[in-house]
């Protein structure tokens, strides 16, 4: 390669979140620096269209990318959520098919690496990494293994608890499951999980379609509200007390592992809108925790992240009640919008937002010259 790197910026995608996966490629074409790299917008609506760039990125005003584009901002999105008025949409197979493989080749000629802004289904989950593989485009982040194994929440306890990590007691079902034996289902949940739990898709981010249940007349709805978005969901006991702290790391085989922050929602709990309408939660990204509390969740982050044999980054969230400590979820793909706890974590180890960008990329590069999969030994090779 010779000259700047050409970098895809990949946006959008047709999940929940959809607009939280905008405003992070906002702060990233804003903050990525083009004296040494040369950003595309690689644009996914929500009809699972591909937009492809006609040229490179231009540096963005006061605009958001998403008026740009014409897309909510993950503050607008919030009423819309609360109406089910813009659930993710399923596309019509013609199109679904079609588009990418359309995209294809288009795509490993014009960029040189792909950086990774999209969070949730068809883009945090494996599936587009395995797109990627496939055209042999380097990118930032965690493999297809570790990234479908992080996303399913269900997959990812299972696999804590494999390993000896903790994780609250939890129960999940299938929709069909619901639709055939609710009576059943309530009272699995009962005999495993308890009368107060937290349900949320299985396979969705962002806290969209999850609830807080205080007791058993509320259950069934939240079940609904939960299925409306996946069709598994998992259900599990709820911690009182527990403070929500989070641990970014960085890095394929030497890893760094950012201080705990900590995330006070002034919600009841930390919902969607809390996540991402300024003031609406406190983004601490040093917490305030004792030293023992800060190098125990250090240590679960670090075996967490080995455990799923992650890789580029992750922020790992845990559940912290007085004397002891939870592994929640992990999310490859974290965001990086004005409100997120990722790059802030970063900054106060050191590395710049534009830094840790370049940092993402160099590692993204580095993943693909060592081989993410058996058939992939080194894609740049050849040039």
């Amino acid at each position: 390669m010779t000259g700047r790197l050409r970098v895809g910026i990949f946006a959008g995608g047709r999940s929940a979140e959809h607009e939280v996966s905008v405003s992070s490629a906002d702060a990233v074409l804003r903050a990525i620096d083009r004296d040494r790299f040369e950003p595309y917008l690689v644009y996914i609506d929500r009809d699972g269209r591909w937009h492809l760039p006609a040229g490179p990125a231009p540096m963005l005003g006061e605009e958001p990318l998403a008026q740009l584009l014409g897309a909510s901002t993950p503050a607008q999105q919030t009423s819309l959520l609360r109406a089910h008025a813009d659930l993710p949409i399923t596309v019509a197979d013609d199109r679904a098919e079609l588009a990418p493989r359309a995209v294809l080749r288009s795509l490993a000629q014009a960029i040189d690496v792909a950086f990774l802004a999209l969070h949730g289904p068809f883009g945090e989950d494996g599936t587009l990494q395995g797109f990627l593989e496939m055209a042999g485009i380097p990118y930032t982040g965690a493999g297809v293994m570790a990234s479908a194994v992080a996303m399913d929440k269900v997959v990812f306890k299972d696999l804590m608890r494999g390993h000896g990590l903790p994780v609250v007691d939890y129960s999940w079902f299938r929709r069909a499951a619901w639709l055939r034996t609710p009576e059943r289902v309530l009272r699995d949940i009962a005999e495993a999980v308890g009368e107060r739990s937290v349900v949320k898709p299985a396979r969705l981010g962002s806290s969209v379609g999850m609830t807080l249940v205080h007791g058993s007349g509320e259950l069934a709805d939240a079940l609904d509200e939960a299925f409306r978005y996946d069709s598994k969901v998992i259900v599990e006991s709820y911690v009182a007390g527990a403070r929500e702290l989070e641990c970014g790391v960085l890095g394929n085989d030497d890893q760094l592992v950012f201080e705990p922050g900590e995330v006070i929602s002034h919600h009841e709990w930390y919902d969607y809108e809390a996540k991402y309408v300024p003031g609406l939660a406190d983004v601490v990204p040093a917490a305030q925790v004792d030293p023992e509390l800060a190098a125990r969740v250090k240590e679960l982050a670090l075996a967490a992240y080995r455990a799923v044999d992650c890789a580029g980054l992750a922020r790992v969230d845990f559940l912290a009640p007085p004397g002891a400590v939870y592994l929640s979820e992990m999310n490859t793909l974290p965001g990086f919008t004005a409100t997120s706890m990722y790059p802030k974590q970063a900054e106060l180890a050191g590395l710049a937002f534009p830094d840790l960008i370049g940092r993402l990329i160099d590692l993204g590069l580095e993943s693909a010259r060592e081989g993410r999969t058996p058939g992939n030994g080194d894609p740049m090779s050849e040039e």
